[in-house]
Formats: C-alpha cells, sequence, structure tokens
C-alpha cells in the first residue's frame, strides 16, 4: 500500500493545464490525491476542473475563493466579477453542485508527517483551533510568515507565489512547501509527491488573468 501523497496548487480554472498535470503524475488507487484550494475563479474553464476532481478519488480543501461562492449562496456577501463569470461558465447544474462540494470541503488535510492548507498556520495553536479565514486565506498574510512557522511536520500550501521565480515552487525541504506557481497569471501547475519531494509541473497555455 502507497503512503504517497499527491499534493496540486491553486487550478483557478486551468482546466486543460490539469489535465497535462494529471497526465504527467498518473496518480495510482493508493496515492491519496489533494488539492490545496481555489479550484475556480479567474480561469477559462471552472466547469472542466469540477468535472475532472469529480473523476477522482481526492481531498480537496476549502480556499479563500471556493469559500467565496458558499458565503454567496448564504448571502453573507454579494458576489464580485470573477465568481459572475465562475457560475456563468460552469451553468446552474454544475455551479450548485460546486458549491455542495465546496460546504463539505475540510478546512485542512493532516497525517503523522504533514499539514496541508489553503493558506497559512498560525504557532501554537491546535489545527482544530486555527482561525479558519487564517486557514483559507481570507485575511491578508505576509509571505514572511512561513520564516517564523514552527511545525513538528511538514507544512504544504498554495494561496501565495513564495519563490523568487513565481513560476518555480518553493521548497524547505522537510519543513516548508509552497506550491501555487501562478499557472492562471501565466505561470505553472504544479504537484508535490510527499514524502518523496518529487516535482511535477505543467506551464499555463497563456496568461488568463
Amino acid at each position: 500500500m502507497s503512503d504517497q501523497i499527491i499534493l496540486i496548487g491553486d487550478v483557478h480554472g486551468c482546466s486543460a493545464e490539469l489535465a497535462r498535470l494529471l497526465e504527467k503524475v498518473s496518480p495510482t488507487v493508493d496515492d491519496r490525491v489533494v488539492f490545496l484550494g481555489d479550484l475556480t475563479n479567474k480561469g477559462p474553464d471552472p466547469r472542466g476542473v469540477f468535472r475532472i476532481v469529480q473523476s477522482l478519488s481526492c481531498v480537496c480543501i476549502r480556499g479563500n475563493h471556493d469559500n467565496g461562492h458558499l458565503k454567496w449562496r448564504e448571502g453573507i456577501v454579494g458576489p464580485n466579477k470573477e465568481m459572475r463569470e465562475t457560475r456563468r461558465l460552469m451553468g446552474e447544474k454544475d455551479y450548485e453542485a460546486y458549491v455542495d462540494m465546496v460546504l463539505h470541503m475540510p478546512l485542512y488535510f493532516e497525517t503523522d508527517r504533514l499539514i496541508a492548507v489553503h493558506a497559512a498556520l498560525r504557532n501554537g495553536l491546535l489545527l482544530s483551533l486555527q482561525p479558519a479565514e487564517l486557514l483559507m486565506g481570507e485575511i491578508p498574510i505576509e509571505k514572511t510568515w512561513k520564516d517564523s512557522l514552527e511545525s513538528d511536520r511538514s507544512v504544504v500550501v498554495g494561496h501565495k507565489r513564495y519563490g523568487r521565480v513565481p513560476e518555480e515552487p518553493y521548497i524547505e525541504e522537510g519543513r516548508f512547501y509552497g506550491i501555487d506557481t501562478g499557472c492562471v497569471y501565466g505561470g505553472a501547475l504544479t504537484a508535490l509527491a510527499y514524502p518523496s519531494g518529487k516535482i511535477w509541473q505543467t506551464k499555463a497555455k497563456k496568461t488568463y488573468a
């Protein structure tokens, strides 16, 4: 039985890049596939992304862009242009199914060696007590938060581009992995195998946002 975990950075509606990335990775039935959130908004094909994710046995962590759609449904916020466009591109049936999925997305994924969240963590707090808006990235987060991170497990996040070169993942081996590499902004979509540290990437076909 494989204990490999395949973590995938922010997809943002880039279905062609996701499909190509999954071809490269070729996850087996024993691999755990974990998406780090922000499946939609900004990119050209949120419906395609949703249907790919639906076809997989995977975990999707809730990101701020996902959560925005849930808050729209619940009347907490009004929609912005990106949210309206995502809904239009998906069509009502797929869109409602996507928001149903968001409702059940966990805020984190953990094993005895790994913690994965969309955005960030606060030192000294149990995962179950972490502020949801911090985990999802709904509040401003400085990139320097990672420098003072204290964790007895490896931490993997999306949400921000931490590398000196934005389309490259930021890795402190065994400690911190930032794998949002800005596919929707013309960068790349990144997958990380844990614990091996193997990286796969698919270059963006174009700059979408």
